[in-house]
């Protein structure tokens, strides 16, 4: 295998599945009674085996199986030298890479809200609209230093992290747009 770093990109997708299963279950101990929300799962397909907790989830696995033999096939035919490899692995990892980072992040507050109940009181309901809409704009964070880090070296993975960022920020507005249209169908009907 040319590129054995490919392998890192299902064990990513994993992660990102396992660790939002872990945090949904987390969140319930003690967060739940102060934020309320209508989804913890941001992706719309995901939604509903978050919910009911599915630990095995074929369709997660297919997707994740068909992506990997699609980077190993595409690595296998395409010349050493060239910058598409490593620029799709520097967009995916980085992708997941947020999204993992994210869902560490949620875990540690769930633990440290369980651990320390009395830092907080009353209650918050969210929409599902806000919930989006926090989620996009904690995407910003690592914008600036990935648009330093591939400006000052400019290597495909570090110019395809970027470009993974940009991505994960684009596939939240369209999450957010989606939802702003069936919360407009829902209230003009049919």
């Amino acid at each position: 295998m040319n590129h054995p770093e490919i392998l890192l990109v299902p064990a990513f997708m994993f992660a990102d599945y396992f660790l939002t299963l872990a945090g949904a279950i987390q969140r319930g101990r003690k967060y739940e009674e102060h934020f309320k929300i209508e989804h913890y799962e941001m992706n719309p397909v995901w939604q509903k085996a978050v919910k009911e907790r599915r630990w095995i989830n074929p369709r997660h696995i297919l997707l994740t199986a068909a992506l990997t033999v699609l980077l190993v096939l595409l690595a296998e035919s395409t010349p050493a030298p060239d910058p598409l490899i490593p620029g799709l692995l520097g967009a995916l990892l980085v992708l997941f890479g947020m999204v993992i980072g994210r869902h560490i992040s949620n875990l540690m507050i769930f633990t440290y809200m369980s651990r320390n109940p009395e830092g907080i009181t009353g209650q918050v309901t969210m929409t599902h609209g806000m919930t989006l809409a926090i989620a996009f704009f904690a995407n910003f964070i690592l914008l600036p230093p990935l648009i330093l880090i591939a400006l000052f070296a400019p290597h495909p993975f570090t110019i395809g992290g970027l470009c993974g960022a940009v991505m994960l920020i684009a596939i939240h507005l369209g999450w957010m747009w989606r939802h702003k249209r069936r919360a407009v169908k829902a209230v003009s009907g049919p």
